[in-house]
C-alpha cells in the first residue's frame, strides 16, 4: 500500500512538472557582422545567419533552446603593404573578401529578468562545420567550436529580437602549426603565431509559434 501510495505521488509530481513545460519551435533570421581576429587591416564583412529551433519554456525566468544553425561569415581587407621582419622583405598584399559558409547546432539558454517582461539575456555553446568557402590560399578549419552571449527581447505574441556576440575558439587556418609555424615558414602576415578566431555580432529578428 505504501509502495502504491509513493508511486501515485510520485506520478503526480512527474505530470505537474510536465504539465508546465510549454514547447514551441520557431525560426530565427538576421545579419551578421564578421572578421577574424589579429589580422591587420581586416574589415568587418556583413552576411546572413539563419536557424530553427525548439523553444522549452522549463520555468517563469528560464527557458532552453536547441538551435540548428546555419551562418555566412568571413572577413574583408584592402591591399597593403606588409614588410616580413624575419628577411626584411617587403611583399604587396593584394584586397581580398573572404566567405564562410556554417552550418551547425546551439545550445542557447535564456534568462528573463521578469515573467510578465520579454526582455532576457542569453548565452550558450555551438558547434559549427565549414561547408563552403573561398579563401585562395589555404583551407579553413572545417569545425569550429564557440560561445555565444546577448541580449533580446520578446513581445506576447511571440515576434522578439535579439543581439548576439559569438566567438570562435578553434584557429580558422587548417593544418597551420603543423605546415607553417613548427616548420618555422613566415609567409606575410597572415602566417603569424598568433590564433586566426571567427568573431560575429549578430542582430535578428525571430518568431516562437503558438503549440
Amino acid at each position: 500500500m505504501k509502495k502504491l501510495v509513493l508511486l501515485m505521488v510520485v506520478a503526480m509530481t512527474t505530470a505537474t512538472t510536465f504539465s508546465q513545460i510549454k514547447v514551441r519551435p520557431g525560426f530565427r533570421a538576421g545579419l551578421n557582422a564578421s572578421k577574424i581576429t589579429n589580422l591587420e587591416n581586416v574589415n568587418r564583412k556583413v552576411g546572413v545567419n539563419a536557424s530553427m529551433f525548439v523553444n522549452l519554456h522549463l520555468s517563469r525566468f528560464y527557458e532552453l533552446q536547441p538551435e540548428l544553425t546555419y551562418s555566412n561569415q568571413g572577413w574583408s581587407r584592402d591591399s597593403y603593404r606588409f614588410t616580413d621582419p624575419y628577411n626584411d622583405i617587403t611583399y604587396n598584399v593584394n584586397s581580398e573578401d573572404v566567405s564562410t559558409h556554417y552550418i551547425g547546432i546551439a545550445l542557447t539558454n535564456k534568462f528573463f529578468m521578469s515573467p510578465k517582461i520579454g526582455l532576457h539575456v542569453l548565452l550558450g555553446p555551438g558547434m559549427e562545420f565549414n561547408v563552403s568557402d573561398n579563401l585562395p590560399y589555404d583551407t579553413i578549419t572545417p569545425i569550429d567550436l564557440t560561445l555565444f552571449a546577448g541580449i533580446g527581447y520578446e513581445f506576447p505574441f511571440g515576434l522578439g529580437l535579439e543581439a548576439r556576440y559569438k566567438q570562435g575558439l578553434i584557429d580558422v587556418r587548417d593544418g597551420y602549426y603543423d605546415d607553417y609555424y613548427n616548420n618555422g615558414y613566415y609567409e606575410g602576415e597572415y602566417y603569424n603565431g598568433k590564433n586566426k578566431l571567427n568573431s560575429v555580432f549578430q542582430f535578428s529578428v525571430f518568431y516562437k509559434f503558438a503549440w
